[in-house]
């Protein structure tokens, strides 16, 4: 059964860039996975356009949509014809006000949806977390990735991680090391089960280390992604906001630090 990875495509409020979609596909041939592409070209409503709106107006900004639309389709081709992988483009016709509620609904039909962290994606991000059910493959903006065989875990015995765990089970059955992070200021628990889950990771085949460390007061964001990246992690795999969205507005947390400052590929799953 192969996996089936979904990439979505925009043109509004900006377009996808060529990186995401280099990524995606190297994310899918390295998996195994057929990649499935929406493309939402959203038609504008009269208020995103100009102060001093025109018919004119309109449909400039609806033919510019349509042209970007055709050049990420047309290199989303071509770059999967030269690797040889399957590509299925799936469009979808919504308004812009609704294009996320659709997007989100959409991304419950495939295994991974992918997507590039970027200020103005924002709201997909956070409605594809909390409305698709599905986990979230978030890949800095503009960098380039693609193998994963080394998988870093943030674990705080949450049940949000467990969840993040499994979901991402389809990228770690490919892996051969990982490492589980553990940082003792973000939710103190007891040692016993955190050793168990070790040791049970380690019963599964993989090469697995622990690094437990304490925050010492610095952001916790930064201390998980700074061991996954010293320790070489093509992937970390972390719980999507433990607390309400709305906590985690007022106070922060782990899942706001790292929308605001993303350093590392990450698969969020709520």
């Amino acid at each position: 059964m192969k996996p089936q990875f979904h990439l979505p495509l925009t043109t509004h409020p900006e377009a996808s860039s060529f990186a995401i979609i280099e990524n995606a596909i190297q994310f899918s041939l390295h998996q195994g996975a057929d990649l499935v592409a929406s493309l939402a070209a959203a038609r504008r409503h009269r208020h995103e356009v100009a102060e001093t709106y025109s018919d004119d107006d309109e449909f400039q900004a609806d033919r510019f949509d349509r042209d970007v639309a055709a050049q990420l389709v047309r290199h989303l081709r071509e770059r999967a014809e030269r690797v040889g992988l399957d590509v299925r483009l799936v469009p979808t016709d919504a308004e812009a006000m609704s294009a996320t509620i659709r997007l989100a609904e959409l991304a419950r039909a495939y295994d991974v949806t992918i997507l590039e962290n970027t200020e103005l994606a924002r709201p997909i991000i956070e409605s594809l977390v909390f409305d698709s059910g599905r986990p979230l493959l978030l890949i800095p903006s503009g960098d380039f990735y693609g193998r994963i065989d080394n998988i870093a875990i943030a674990w705080d015995g949450s049940a949000t991680a467990a969840r993040a765990v499994s979901s991402a089970y389809p990228m770690i059955q490919s892996a051969t090391k990982m490492t589980v992070i553990h940082v003792c200021a973000a939710a103190p628990r007891s040692e016993v089960f955190l050793d168990r889950y070790v040791e049970a990771l380690k019963h599964s085949g993989l090469d697995v280390a622990l690094a437990a460390v304490h925050s010492d007061g610095e952001a916790v964001t930064t201390v998980i992604q700074d061991i996954a990246i010293e320790g070489h992690a093509d992937l970390l795999v972390a719980g999507a906001y433990g607390h309400s969205k709305l906590h985690e507005t007022l106070v922060g947390g782990v899942t706001r630090g790292l929308l605001d400052n993303l350093r590392i590929p990450t698969l969020l799953s709520h």
